[in-house]
């Protein structure tokens, strides 16, 4: 990946690796981001997210998919 932006931001690392799956499927490499960061402090993913990034030049077909799949 050359650079990376944030294709979707999801509740927890269950369903980004589910989508992060679907993604890979239809051919787009992403990577799942999960912090420890809302587990430490009890707060889940209001402050941290569980991310998934892809390549820029991936980033409109990524969402389209995600999107038409109801994972974002």
């Amino acid at each position: 990946m050359d650079k990376v932006t944030v294709a979707g931001e999801f509740f927890n690392e269950a369903e980004a690796r589910i989508a992060a799956g679907m993604l890979g499927e239809n051919g787009i490499y992403s990577q799942v981001l999960v912090s420890n960061i809302g587990t430490l402090y009890g707060s889940g993913p209001i402050w941290a997210p569980v991310r998934i990034v892809v390549d820029e030049s991936n980033l409109a077909e990524a969402r389209r998919l995600l999107h038409e799949h109801g994972d974002i």
